[in-house]
This record gives structure tokens, C-alpha cells and sequence, in this order.
């Protein structure tokens, strides 16, 4: 990780500014993509509520929804570009959150934040991929998955929305170290 970090800091600004805006449209483009198939799914109910129940039995209703509307194979579909989307995340993330640490001082807390901040959204797409890789165990069976599955495909759906939270409450947290180091003269903030 250390190299990888050391790799993105060496990279020219312009370079490092134009990898957050390629990453941000990514984001914005695969998002909608995700957003349309997921409606065109009718899943029942938001993403949030429907990673979140912790119930196999409340997963296998909204399973039956969309095989009575003829649209789970549509909602596959979706969980495939979620993909692209967990994808997009990890970049954005990661190049967001690198350049704000690198606009802090070398050593700075500001710096370690930021990094942390960069971490911190990795971390939520992986537990993203791993909420999907359960999501196709369900649904390889939708109406005979394993009660079982809904725990850890719920529990890495929690942590998912908790650890990219905390991510950006990072980041937030990286810039105001910057600002109030530079603003009050303490280099080792920011």
C-alpha cells in the first residue's frame, strides 16, 4: 500500500488532477447506468433497506417480487454493472483522497488523514464486492439460498455505507487539519 501511495504522490499534479476528473465522470456515468437497472429491476425497495435486512426470508420476497414482474434477470444485470460501480468508487476515492493529502504538508497529520481517507474507500468497495459475491449466491437459488447468507450479505452492506462514511468524513476532517495547520502556522497539522 505504502508503494502504491508513494507511486500516486510521484505522479505530475496535472496528471493526479486529471485522474480525479476521469474518475469522477466514470463514477457519474456508471452510477446512472446502475441507477436505471436498478429501477428497471422494480426491486421494491431502495438499495440501502434492501441490503440492510438481515433477512432471508424479507430477501426472498423481494427475489419473488421481480421474478413475478419478470425482471430478475434485470436486477443480475444490475448487480453485474454494480461492479463497474464498485470500481468507479475505489478510484474516485482513492484519487480524491490522495490529492487532498497531498496538498498537505509531508510528515503533517493533514497528510496521514488524507491517506487514512484514501484507505478508508478502498476498504467500502471491497466490502461492496464482497455484499455482490454473496448477492450471486443468492441469487443463483432465489427462493432456496440459504436463510444463513443474509447475514453476511447484509453485514458487508453495513459495513460498506460505514467504512465509505467514514471515508468522507475523513477527507472532510484531512482538509480542515490542511486549512487550520497553514492558517495557524503549525506544519506538523497541516
Amino acid at each position: 500500500m505504502l508503494r502504491l501511495i508513494d507511486k500516486t504522490f510521484s505522479l505530475r499534479l496535472w496528471i493526479h488532477l486529471g485522474l480525479v476528473v476521469l474518475s469522477f465522470v466514470g463514477f457519474q456515468a456508471v452510477k446512472a447506468q446502475l441507477d436505471a437497472s436498478y429501477a428497471a429491476s422494480q426491486h421494491p425497495v431502495d438499495y440501502a433497506t434492501g441490503q440492510t435486512t438481515f433477512s432471508g426470508p424479507a430477501i426472498k420476497g423481494f427475489y419473488a417480487h421481480m421474478q413475478e414482474a419478470g425482471t430478475l434477470d434485470i436486477y443480475l444485470r444490475t448487480q453485474i454493472i454494480d461492479f463497474g460501480f464498485i470500481l468507479a468508487v475505489m478510484c474516485l476515492g482513492w484519487c480524491l483522497a490522495t490529492l487532498v493529502a497531498r496538498g498537505a504538508r509531508a510528515g503533517s497529520l493533514a497528510r496521514k488523514v488524507g491517506i487514512g481517507a484514501a484507505c478508508l474507500a478502498v476498504a467500502g468497495a471491497g466490502m461492496d464486492a464482497l455484499e455482490n459475491a454473496v448477492s450471486f449466491a443468492m441469487l443463483a437459488n432465489p427462493q432456496g439460498f440459504a436463510d444463513w447468507l443474509a447475514y453476511p450479505y447484509s453485514g458487508f452492506a453495513v459495513a460498506k455505507f460505514a467504512l465509505l462514511t467514514l471515508a468522507m468524513l475523513t477527507l472532510l476532517v484531512s482538509l480542515l487539519l490542511n486549512a487550520t495547520g497553514r492558517l495557524i502556522g503549525r506544519p506538523a497539522l497541516g
